[in-house]
Order: C-alpha cells, then sequence, then structure tokens
C-alpha cells in the first residue's frame, strides 16, 4: 500500500469526483475515505479487495460508488446486496447519512471485518449483517420489501440481482446495479422496469467507462 497520504486526502476526492457531476460533500469524503483507509490496512489479514494500490482503491472503490449520486435517488433505507468490501453500500452511506444502511454478506469473516473497518471510521450508524440474500426474506420480516434501494457492485448478473432483490424492495424502490461500459441491459427483469441508465469515466490511474443501471420495481 502507498504511503503517499495525499492518495486519500479528502480535497482531493472531492475534485475528483467533479468532473463526473459528482457534488460531493467534504465530509462524505472524509467518512468514505475513512472508512477505505481502515479497509486497506484490513486487506492485508484478510482478502477484501485485489487492489492493492491505495490511488487505484480510491478510483475503484470510492469514487465508484459515489457514483450513485448520479441515479437521482433520495433512499430512506438502502440494502448492498453481496457487500464483500462495503462498497457501494459505504458509499451510499457517506452521500445520504440520514439514511439506514445495511450491508449484507454471505461470509461471517468478511462482514467481522467490515464492522471493524465501520467502527474504525466512525460509521457505527451503518449495519453490517451476515446473511444469505436467499434466505433474507424468509428469516428477517422487516427486510421483506423493507428497502427503497438495493445496490449491487460486482456480485452476479443483473438477472439474478433481480431475483434476489425483489422479496427486499418495496414497490417504487429501486435495483442498482454497477456494470461494465458493454454489459448488456434488460429492459425488464421479473417486476423490475429500466429506469435510468447512466455513464460515465473513472479517471487514472484505474480509467475504465462504466455505467450504473437503475430499475424500478412496479
Amino acid at each position: 500500500m502507498s504511503s503517499n497520504r495525499d492518495t486519500t486526502d479528502p480535497d482531493k476526492l472531492v475534485k475528483q469526483a467533479e468532473p463526473l457531476g459528482i457534488k460531493l460533500a467534504p465530509a462524505a469524503a472524509e467518512e468514505v475515505l475513512a472508512f477505505l483507509d481502515a479497509m486497506l490496512v484490513t486487506n492485508q489479514q484478510i482478502n477484501l479487495t485485489a487492489v492493492r494500490d491505495q490511488d487505484a482503491a480510491v478510483v475503484l472503490h470510492a469514487l465508484d460508488s459515489l457514483a450513485f449520486q448520479l441515479a437521482d435517488l433520495r433512499p430512506l433505507r438502502a440494502l448492498d446486496l453481496g457487500t464483500g468490501n462495503g462498497f457501494p453500500g459505504v458509499g451510499v452511506a457517506a452521500l445520504f447519512p440520514q439514511a439506514q444502511v445495511t450491508l449484507m454478506d454471505k461470509t461471517g469473516k468478511k462482514i467481522r471485518a467490515i464492522r471493524g473497518c465501520l467502527e474504525t471510521a466512525g460509521m457505527e450508524r451503518v449495519e453490517a449483517i451476515q446473511m444469505d440474500a436467499k434466505q433474507a426474506p424468509g428469516l428477517e420480516r422487516e427486510l421483506r420489501q423493507g428497502f427503497d434501494v438495493c445496490t449491487a457492485r460486482a456480485v452476479a448478473r443483473p438477472e439474478v440481482l433481480a431475483e434476489l432483490a425483489e422479496p427486499l424492495v418495496r414497490a417504487g424502490g429501486h435495483l442498482a446495479v454497477w456494470l461494465e461500459e458493454h454489459a448488456a441491459v434488460a429492459e425488464q427483469m421479473r417486476s423490475f422496469r429500466l429506469h435510468r441508465q447512466i455513464r460515465y469515466q473513472l479517471p487514472a490511474p484505474a480509467e475504465r467507462a462504466r455505467q450504473l443501471v437503475v430499475w424500478e420495481r412496479r
């Protein structure tokens, strides 16, 4: 991991976000980077990401997750399915500090690591739970159609995500999925209908074209 601390400088992240059309509050930048720093330290013991370079991690995890702002949604309750290392859910939580954000993953050691990172970053308001998304609606009644937004990044194909998210997202809620530039996008997936398709370009040192696709549950 790089020792150059300006890679996680909040002012720098705010400036990186501007060309993407993301208006990032300094407090949100500080919070998401505090979590990222903690996650990269934890990653030395528990494999949470293959991205070891700090500059690249800022772009590929923090900035990519903050692109959620471009979807123009205002969630009150958000669920990050198969959260893995905490992103993009942590980005959503930083953007909307009043929202109830739940990070869900079926791997216990990842959830325990994420909880530690959340505590280090001062984000105890974010809940991290160990649960298989397939079983979640049957195990916890309050999870059934309990979320305004379900997010997912690098978890599964959108069709699979729609099946998992359908019993968890309320009518009128949304499924937001991060995809590569040329990934196929379906107009309809179960009760989800295509709402918005947003394309953006991540900067160096991890330059690539991305798309954030949002479906609305009818």
